[in-house]
Order: structure tokens, then C-alpha cells, then sequence
């Protein structure tokens, strides 16, 4: 799955498909409560921060979660 397809995926989701999806990463990733609160308590915000990023920092952030979480987020966008 390319960055760009992710980046569409990610957008293409909706609210509560979003911060589903975020929160199990945050959870695999082993990120505190209180982060991960943070994280998803705005999701206007976190569409525009995932709006901002461009391919090469999406790559890095998907370079950053381990293989069984790069999968799984693949297999909930539909590409894995």
C-alpha cells in the first residue's frame, strides 16, 4: 500500500472509524492513556495533522510500528 493510498484511506474514514483505528495503534505501539486521550480527543484536529503530513513523513510514521501493526493497520484500510 503506497503513502498516498494510505494518506486517502486515513482520510476516507469516518469519525468514529478514525478514532478506532488510532487508539488501536496507540495501544499497540504501547502509548500512555493519558497520550492516547490527547491523541484522540479532537479528531478535526488529527484529520488536519494528517492532512499536513506529506509522504515522506507517513512513510517514517509506518517505518515506526512493527511488522504484526503495519499489518494490521493494512488489513483495517482495507489493503492487507
Amino acid at each position: 500500500m503506497s503513502d498516498k493510498s494510505i494518506k486517502e484511506k486515513l482520510n476516507g474514514l469516518s469519525d468514529e472509524e478514525l478514532y478506532k483505528l488510532i487508539r488501536s495503534v496507540c495501544i499497540a505501539v504501547g502509548m500512555d492513556s493519558a497520550r492516547e486521550n490527547a491523541l484522540t480527543s479532537d479528531i478535526p484536529r488529527l484529520r488536519r495533522m494528517l492532512g499536513a503530513l506529506n509522504d515522506k513523513q507517513i512513510a517514517s510514521l509506518m517505518a515506526s510500528l512493527g511488522a504484526e501493526e503495519r499489518s494490521e493497520l493494512a488489513k483495517r484500510l482495507g489493503g492487507g
